[in-house]
């Protein structure tokens, strides 16, 4: 079953399983385990959960705001059951159950059990189940080779940066929601994101320093937007760009890649090479985030620009395919570079981090081609500035 369906398919796998387990608990808080009600539901949940983990070694489900999200795809609310699974989650304090394949109706029971009791300080994990907590918070330690000792202004700046960012970062959770699920949204969170940013360059802050870390392989989508609307905006400030243009271009870049989220996870996070079907509705994320953009109120037309154009070339090749000799716009230009370097610097399922260097040395050998050589020289003077 393709990830489009568990989006959208009220009747998929995971919402049978949030059903059952919904269910359990209900019967558990009114009858004691042993009761046939109670046994009942347990023993559906766990067949309906251990049918969903036959291809797969785990599954996970987050709670982002008042959205359960089943392994990086929103599920939309289809009933009263999802209220109450949302419910005792928050109640229990957890952000993160991962049921791990084999799971016994043991460990299920007992799970179920610790959700619901009194003592909240009670809920422990299993060897198939995996409890936690998002855990989001903005790292600057990753980047200490790269840009030296910090004196204590820098330090009291980056110190009120990252407060701002773990603030900040909400917001963008929520936007990305609603974009996963093609609805609109308020621009307003999204450019006090952008201004934020925009203070921190004023300050003199480094760019370099600014990237945020997310301790969660499953966030990596809000980690990557971040860090390239950062980027792209310091190469602009850099360059000149000031005021309601710059505030324009951190919009654009923060959105630039919005229509990944309308493309299937499974082509998304594939290890191997693409089929050519595959390939193509992967780079299909340009268009389909350029049309879901322009249907958006009170977000610079740039952004649909910069949607469109992020995976052209400076040369003019790479996708979608436009008119020959058309050549990007300048924002478009500097979006490739920071969307390439924070990818390369980023560790993902299926890939290690990049050294710098070597970063670097791609950056370099691929300038008058993919690359802007004006562009390559300025973005290399402000990473290790």
């Amino acid at each position: 079953m393709s990830m489009e369906a568990l989006q959208f398919d009220p009747h998929s796998e995971i919402h049978d399983v949030v059903a059952n387990l919904s269910g359990a608990i209900t019967s558990m808080r009114l009858y004691p385990d042993q009761h046939p009600q109670v046994q009942k539901y347990v023993e559906t949940a766990h067949f309906e959960l251990t049918k969903f983990l036959l291809n797969k070694e785990e599954t996970t489900l987050l709670l982002v705001n008042d959205r359960v999200v089943s392994d990086q795809r929103p599920l939309p609310d289809v009933g009263p059951h999802f209220d109450q699974f949302i419910r005792t989650i928050r109640e229990a304090a957890i952000e993160r159950v991962t049921f791990v394949s084999n799971i016994t109706k043991e460990e299920l029971q007992g799970f179920l059990r610790d959700l619901i009791a009194t003592d909240q300080g009670s809920v422990r994990g299993r060897d198939h189940v995996k409890l936690g907590k998002l855990d989001i918070r903005v790292d600057f330690g990753d980047v200490q080779a790269i840009d030296g000792p910090l004196s204590e202004e820098q330090e009291e700046q980056i110190a009120a940066m990252n407060t701002l960012c773990r603030a900040r970062l909400e917001d963008i959770k929520e936007i990305y929601d609603k974009i996963a699920r093609q609805q609109t949204f308020s621009a307003r969170g999204l450019g006090e994101v952008v201004d934020t940013f925009a203070r921190a360059f004023a300050h003199g802050v480094s760019p370099i320093r600014m990237l945020a870390s997310l301790k969660s392989a499953d966030e990596y989508t809000f980690t990557h937007v971040v860090n390239v609307c950062i980027l792209t905006m310091s190469q602009a400030e850099s360059l000149g760009f000031q005021g309601d243009k710059l505030y324009e271009i951190g919009m654009a870049s923060a959105l630039h890649d919005a229509g990944k989220l309308l493309i299937p996870e499974e082509i998304l996070s594939k290890p191997g090479a693409l089929t050519p079907e595959e390939r193509s509705i992967m780079e299909s994320h340009t268009v389909r985030g350029a049309r879901y953009i322009l249907g958006l109120e009170g977000v610079p037309k740039l952004s649909v620009l910069a949607s469109l154009e992020h995976h052209l070339r400076f040369d003019g090749s790479g996708y979608p395919h436009i008119a020959q000799n058309w050549r990007p716009n300048i924002v478009s230009q500097m979006l490739i570079i920071s969307d390439v370097f924070d990818a390369m610097r980023s560790r993902r399922c299926y890939r290690e981090p990049k050294p710098l260097e070597q970063i670097i040395d791609v950056l370099e050998s691929e300038k008058g081609t993919t690359f802007n050589p004006f562009l390559v020289k300025n973005f290399l003077k402000l990473i290790k500035h």
